[in-house]
């Protein structure tokens, strides 16, 4: 299946929020890392939106997505992480 990656934490946490599925995660350094999403029309649309600026999300929701991605992030036991 294709995938869509960025390693833009808020557009990741953005996608996260709406229910988008992260695949995996690759962290080429300590600062470093890309998110890799399945690649749907739904996403496309959502990413267009986010950089349009139209995007809109309950901001706990948002608050909570951002939170597991950084927990995914420092896991090294996260089973998709590359």
């Amino acid at each position: 299946n294709p995938t869509f990656s960025t390693d833009n934490f808020a557009l990741a946490t953005f996608l996260k929020t709406k229910r988008c599925i992260l695949l995996h995660i690759s962290k080429d350094s300590p600062r470093h890392a890309v998110f890799s999403f399945e690649d749907t029309p739904k996403r496309r649309e959502l990413t267009e939106e986010f950089w349009e600026g139209r995007g809109l999300v309950e901001p706990r929701s948002f608050f909570n997505a951002q939170r597991e991605l950084k927990s995914f992030l420092y896991d090294s036991s996260y089973p998709n992480k590359r």
